[in-house]
């Protein structure tokens, strides 16, 4: 028995026989290519040859992955790509060689701006410069697996052609050697309710095909050849786990969340995909508290137009319905580096021209960003925020800049808490925002000057620190009756602090997908005065240990 650890990416368990998927492998050219131009043209084919391929495999497909395949139909037809390619073609690289170099350095571009969602992207752009790569030399399709008896299946990755078309019903796990939470595997694989494990290292070297698997989904654990205790503990842990998420459901239920004394709670997502919002809506989201608009900036030679937002926007829309749709302004600058603006170097980039600090720099991009929110606000409820405000005049002049750009009356504008200096003028700054929304990761880290990215500091980041829950009724407080409060880190996604949060005075939660059943159940249990009660104790504590006691204690209550 042989155990390896990964990235818990879908919750739940499972045992079966191993189904190892491991793609085949082709020939590239050797020497500097004959015709340049002539390569170029036939590296414009290839490319929109895969995007018509992928758009044609999503008309088949529903859901998730259908907006998966039609999202790298984009990225195939991403110009700067193409321009990248082509210059290292122009300068004598074979075509083949000139797209999988190009796709690797985009990749590792993404997945160096330390925002999780956008690292994921990476593996999507190394696959379909894979797929162009073999066009170009004519090797055979990439095969997908076809899996026909129950099994785990085990790959270095799997691609939205791959994941298109599983069987819930006999892959009863995914266990990968590449991925994130937010990559396309496991966005999938929480959208069909099927554990996963991803990023184990040394996977494909361990296990063979046919050996029997187990994988915990919930602990990010892989376990080869279990012994018979073993396979039993988590075949058992797996049909609670079932159980449970079914439980959640039926408790949480659907429509509105209130508390059992009828206090209403929004309990909304946060996306940066239509095929994220469209599995969070399936879990019983009410609407998007946070959607990240940074995917169509990085990684391009020009900003993206008016057109391109509201067609992303109008998508959203069109799931919601008369749902919210609540959309932070672009939040690049720093790490997270766009090709078409100036670099700077910078020597502490999370303290740097980043968020709203770059807006007023680059008025312009800000500019057409409202715009395509202003055009799309009669398709449904929509709220705006900036992230990166520091002061009352920062919020007031986004404010200005907003309702100068087009944007109605009718949409709530926001800023949100992450800078420590904002909540401590919330009570002014409440004067002049609909809403505050408070962002857990980054105030948290600002808070305790420890890098959220660092597992080392990882204690300092406690959501039930003093500081921070401190600081949260700071906010509530300051903002009672002139703006309503909501929450959309990831502290949100913890049932027990969220109710500690809703005894505070935030009216929203925002949090990923996965989450959101267990948070309704635990809100809809509860009574806002026992919320308050814990929070009153838990703002006490002095140690995180004993607030997190304080909190689940009232969790047990109310079960």
């Amino acid at each position: 028995m042989k155990r390896l650890t990964g990235v818990a990416a879908s919750p739940g368990t499972a045992v079966a026989p191993a189904y190892v998927h491991r793609p085949d492998v082709y020939e590239m050219p050797e020497g500097p290519v004959d015709d340049p131009d002539r390569a170029v043209v036939r590296l414009g084919e290839a490319l929109e040859g895969i995007a018509a391929g992928l758009e044609g495999a999503a008309v088949v497909v529903s859901g998730a992955p259908g907006d998966i395949l039609r999202a790298q139909a984009a990225m195939a037809r991403d110009p700067a790509l193409r321009a990248a390619a082509t210059e290292a073609i122009l300068g004598g690289e074979q075509p083949s060689r000139a797209i999988l170099e190009a796709g690797e350095r985009f990749a590792r571009q993404l997945e160096e701006t330390g925002n999780e969602y956008l690292a994921a992207r990476g593996p999507d752009v190394r696959h379909i410069c894979d797929l162009t790569a073999r066009a170009l030399v004519g090797a055979p399709p990439r095969v997908s697996p076809h899996p026909v008896e129950s099994c785990v299946l085990v790959a270095d990755d799997l691609s939205p052609a791959d994941t298109a078309t599983l069987d819930a019903a006999l892959v009863r796990g995914l266990a990968t050697a590449a991925g994130s939470r937010t990559s396309h595997t496991s966005v999938v694989a929480q959208g069909l309710g099927i554990p996963a494990v991803v990023g184990v290292r040394g996977l494909l070297d361990s296990v063979e095909h046919g050996q029997l698997i187990g994988i915990d989904g919930t602990a990010g654990e892989v376990v080869i050849d279990p012994d018979h205790d073993a396979a039993e503990k988590l075949a058992a842990a797996g049909a609670a786990h079932r159980i449970r998420r079914e439980r959640l459901r039926v408790v949480g239920g659907t429509g509105p969340v209130t508390t059992a004394d009828g206090h209403r709670v929004e309990v909304a997502a946060n996306v940066g995909s239509v095929e994220e919002l469209r599995a969070a809506l399936a879990e019983g989201a009410e609407g998007v508290g946070l959607l990240r608009t940074e995917l169509l900036y990085i990684d391009r030679d020009r900003p993206p137009t008016v057109e391109e937002q509201s067609a992303l926007l109008g998508e959203m829309h069109a799931l919601l319905g008369s749902r919210r749709l609540l959309v932070r302004t672009f939040d690049i600058g720093a790490d997270k580096h766009v090709p078409f603006l100036p670099v700077r170097p910078e020597r502490n980039p999370e303290l740097g021209l980043r968020g709203i600090r770059l807006g007023r720099a680059h008025p312009e991009l800000l500019d057409d960003q409202l715009r395509a929110i202003a055009a799309t606000a009669s398709l449904g409820p929509t709220a705006l925020m900036a992230p990166m405000v520091a002061s009352v005049d920062e919020a007031r002049w986004f404010v200005e800049r907003a309702r100068g750009a087009g944007i109605p009356s009718s949409v709530e504008i926001g800023v949100m808490v992450e800078v420590p200096a904002l909540a401590l003028v919330a009570a002014e700054l409440a004067g002049y925002v609909d809403f505050l929304s408070i962002g857990t990761n980054d105030l948290t880290q600002y808070l305790n000057a420890a890098d959220r990215r660092d597992p080392d500091l990882a204690p300092l980041l406690d959501a039930y620190g003093p500081a921070l829950l401190r600081i949260m009724n700071l906010v509530c407080r300051g903002a009672t009756g002139r703006c309503w409060v909501g929450v959309c880190g990831e502290a949100a996604s913890d049932p027990a602090w969220a109710l500690l949060a809703v005894g505070f005075g935030v009216t929203e939660l925002s949090m990923q997908g996965v989450a959101i059943p267990e948070v309704r159940a635990a809100v809809r249990r509860a009574t806002l005065e026992g919320c308050r009660r814990a929070a009153a104790l838990a703002l006490r504590a002095i140690r995180p240990e004993d607030a997190r006691m304080i909190a689940r204690e009232l969790m047990e209550v109310t079960t």
